[in-house]
């Protein structure tokens, strides 16, 4: 009977099993096969174990593993070419500057002239200035007329007309950027263009002596921060030391003051 019993099952055992291979496993987690080593059906096992079949335990697929980027860190900087820094500009101050200036002139007679008063004239012309600093050179061109009042015989309005180029060493105090005080000092030249007597002009014949003077020169004045220049006021007072005719002479009895107005700005620069 036992041999019958063990027929049957023989026979019957590969129905259980294609029938029980029909029915959807449930799921498993990878966790469980790996630990197992093979198969969770038990009647599989003892079917591969009666029969000598000897099943090699599957291999789990490796876990998928995410490929880690590499985490930036807030203060890292990203990589590649970094643009160049643009840095502030603080205006550079050009260092030639253009202006013009025009007013009064009036002789200041060091000595009682006879017959002789001053009387107002005028002035004007272009001035240059190179340097940003303090301390600028700072030549002009002026158009300049001196009056007198002479009285010996009724009145008579006379004037000298003269081109003057002073050459002038300026000393400055604060910046560019706000009102500036200035003392102006050098020498100066001069060439007479012609004479007037109440208007009427008498030109000065070419080649004659005396047109050419020399002498020195003082101004101070402040100039005031308006646009990209500065108004400049000044009080200047010239000291005649000659001419081409007398020579050197440091005797003269007059100044002639002027007083100016005008406007200077840079050119080129900030």
């Amino acid at each position: 009977m036992k041999s019958i019993y063990s027929f049957l099952t023989l026979l019957l055992l590969p129905v259980s099993l294609s029938f029980a291979q029909t029915k959807p496993q449930a799921a498993t987690s990878p966790a469980s096969n790996t630990a197992t080593g093979g198969s969770t059906n038990r009647m599989q096992d003892l079917y591969d174990e009666h029969h000598g079949i000897n099943r090699k335990a599957t291999t789990a697929a490796p876990a998928r593993t995410e490929t880690q980027q590499p985490s930036r860190s807030g203060g890292q900087a990203e990589t590649g070419v970094s643009q160049p820094e643009r840095t502030a500009s603080a205006g550079s101050t050009s260092g030639t500057r253009i202006g013009f200036r025009g007013g009064v002139t009036y002789p200041l007679f060091l000595e009682k002239q006879a017959f002789t008063d001053p009387a107002l004239g005028f002035v004007g012309g272009v001035t240059f200035n190179f340097g940003a600093g303090h301390v600028s050179f700072q030549p002009e061109i002026n158009y300049s007329r001196t009056a007198t009042k002479v009285t010996e015989f009724g009145v008579a309005n006379t004037a000298t007309d003269a081109l003057e180029v002073p050459l002038f060493v300026k000393f400055s105090t604060g910046t560019y950027a706000g009102n500036r005080f200035f003392v102006n000092v050098g020498p100066y030249a001069s060439y007479q263009l012609n004479t007037s007597i109440d208007g009427k002009t008498t030109p000065i014949v070419d080649g004659a002596k005396g047109r050419f003077g020399f002498g020195g020169a003082l101004g101070v004045g402040a100039a005031l921060k308006a646009g990209p220049g500065h108004v400049t006021v000044e009080v200047r007072g010239l000291y005649s030391l000659g001419n081409d005719a007398a020579g050197f002479n440091a005797d003269s009895k007059q100044i002639v003051g002027q007083g100016t107005i005008g406007y200077i700005f840079p050119l080129g620069g900030r």
